[in-house]
């Protein structure tokens, strides 16, 4: 796991940056990292790009300009796996390949990228892929190490501090997505888990 800056998380608290459930705070603290390295003001949007610039050897592309025949190609776009995002490559010579969906809308791929993003900054642990798989699972599967990539991702999409005022300006879910650049989907996980979601406006 990542070694974290205690001294520099502290001083967060009483702040309004951290939402009034503790469960979240690690996942908040991840993002706000991020982008107090980046620099990003609070209602700023993050680039994915901007993110993985930070992280030596790691390649992003979408899957479609990887080379292989189209039956491969449409096979992750229109089969079984459709419904795939993203996945984190170890390659040989120690850098990592991190490929995403590219049949997916922008603003789930910005989603997907960030949740790659924190599972590599994260050191978390690769799953097993079975890429052509008739049953059962396509991968293994840990809800622990899932819930803090996409959670961290989210946070660092829609940060807490930024959502609650405009929610409190009586902001509509899809206004605040689309100043974010993120989906609906994206907003009403945000207000679930910052305990905004009773008070947001659904549109």
């Amino acid at each position: 796991m990542l070694q974290q800056n205690f001294a520099q998380r502290k001083p967060r608290a009483g702040k309004g940056l951290l939402p009034p459930n503790p469960k979240q705070w690690g996942n908040e603290h991840n993002a706000l990292d991020l982008r107090d390295t980046l620099n990003l003001a609070i209602d700023a949007r993050l680039c994915p790009e901007a993110a993985f610039e930070l992280l030596p050897d790691v390649i992003v592309v979408p899957h479609g300009e990887i080379p292989m025949a189209q039956i491969h190609i449409d096979h992750f776009r229109k089969q079984g796996l459709r419904n795939w995002s993203g996945v984190g490559i170890p390659l040989p010579d120690g850098s990592t390949l991190v490929v995403f969906n590219d049949a997916h809308p922008p603003k789930r791929i910005r989603s997907t990228l960030m949740e790659e993003f924190f599972h590599l900054r994260l050191k978390h642990p690769p799953s097993v892929v079975r890429v052509y798989n008739d049953k059962g699972a396509f991968r293994n599967y840990d809800g622990a190490i899932e819930g803090e990539a996409y959670g961290s991702g989210a946070a660092a999409l829609l940060p807490y501090a930024y959502l609650k005022r405009m929610v409190e300006e009586g902001r509509s879910a899809g206004v605040i997505a689309n100043a974010m650049d993120v989906s609906t989907d994206l907003v009403f996980f945000r207000a679930k888990v910052t305990k905004l979601y009773q008070r947001l406006r659904r549109n």
